[in-house]
């Protein structure tokens, strides 16, 4: 069907994108704890370039723009303790203030003008850095178990993809594909019925407990026959206003306790970085590294599909797409990413 250019514009319109101002209002993982060295670090959110940097041991987050000339700082260093630019050596405090400008001299009255804009909030969480452009309105994801004694602990390969982070979110909240996108990792072949599963909302983030079955692979009784293969198993999501997720699966059968934290980066209009991290207390360290090479394939099982649409964006317009009752999660938090554009 052909499609006109403004037709297609006013798609966007309602449409959340990589690039929409509405997540600004959220955090967002924006790199790991390790990446961030001595030296500052580019990092893209929402088609805009910010800069990383540990002053005094203090995580900071800036436009990645000099005032003086908008020239990148991440092309800079720290010196003493402050952000200097690479191109005139500006140098800045863990406030964003101007504290020198050589070509002035050490007794020159700087600018006022001479500031950074800073990240609303930046934190360092579960070996990631985060950052919210704007007042976050969700709080960050907890992962329970995450370093505690009992758990292990692990975080999946980070991969890069033209979904947008928003699309990512959707597919994670929704649990009627798993028998015809999993059917080879954790799927069961028949469809389960979760249209009267109680969603939950409030504090800018929806919930829902439901149970569904599991390939469960990962029992050891399974292989001795002690055990079936697909077991029962209680799962909760929680998804944040912004782009993340989280996920407990219980299983009555062995008592294992399986948490992730999924966190989506916006990058550009074309890119999104996908962080998950772990933790589990049914599974040794060679386990969970067997563990996380199967969270890998199951995000290329779900890629494998997302990857295929023609437009990189979650329609916030509840009629136009098809809902049924099993999508209920997935409108409930599409519902709190629309109130995002009033908030």
């Amino acid at each position: 069907m052909f499609t006109s250019v403004k037709h297609a514009t006013c798609m966007m319109e309602r449409m959340l994108t990589n690039t929409s101002s509405e997540l600004s209002r959220s955090w967002i993982a924006v790199a790991h704890s390790d990446e961030l060295g001595d030296e500052p670090l580019q990092t893209w959110v929402l088609g805009e370039p910010w800069v990383i940097v540990r002053l005094n041991g203090e995580i900071r987050a800036f436009t990645d723009r000099c005032p003086h000339r908008l020239a990148p700082l991440s092309a800079g260093k720290v010196v003493d303790g402050e952000l200097q630019c690479g191109y005139h050596g500006w140098r800045f405090g863990h406030d964003g203030m101007a504290t020198s400008i050589p070509a002035l001299g050490p007794a020159a009255t700087l600018p006022q003008r001479a500031c950074l804009s800073p990240a609303a909030a930046v934190a360092e969480h579960l070996g990631l850095i985060w950052l919210a452009p704007r007042t976050p309105l969700a709080p960050l994801p907890q992962l329970p178990g995450w370093n505690e004694d009992g758990y292990v602990s692990a975080t999946c390969e980070t991969v890069r993809t033209p979904v947008s982070a928003v699309q990512l979110i959707d597919n994670f909240m929704d649990a009627a594909h798993f028998p015809f996108v999993h059917p080879t990792s954790f799927g069961v072949e028949d469809a389960f019925d979760v249209s009267s599963d109680e969603i939950v909302s409030g504090g800018w983030l929806v919930t829902s407990t439901f149970t569904a079955p599991y390939q469960h692979h990962d029992d050891p009784l399974v292989d001795t026959g002690e055990h079936p293969l697909i077991q029962e198993h209680t799962v909760t999501k929680i998804g944040f206003a912004g782009c993340n997720a989280g996920l407990e699966l219980r299983f009555p059968l062995t008592q294992g306790v399986f948490g992730i934290v999924y966190a989506c980066q916006p990058e550009t209009a074309t890119s999104t970085r996908v962080f998950k991290v772990m933790a589990r207390n049914d599974l040794d360290e060679a386990g969970m590294e067997r563990c996380v090479k199967d969270e890998d394939a199951i995000l290329q099982e779900d890629l494998k599909i997302l990857e295929r649409y023609t437009i990189m964006a979650l329609e916030t317009d509840l009629t136009v797409e098809v809902h049924i009752k099993a999508d209920r999660l997935s409108v409930a938090w599409r519902r709190l990413m629309k109130g995002l554009e009033t908030a």
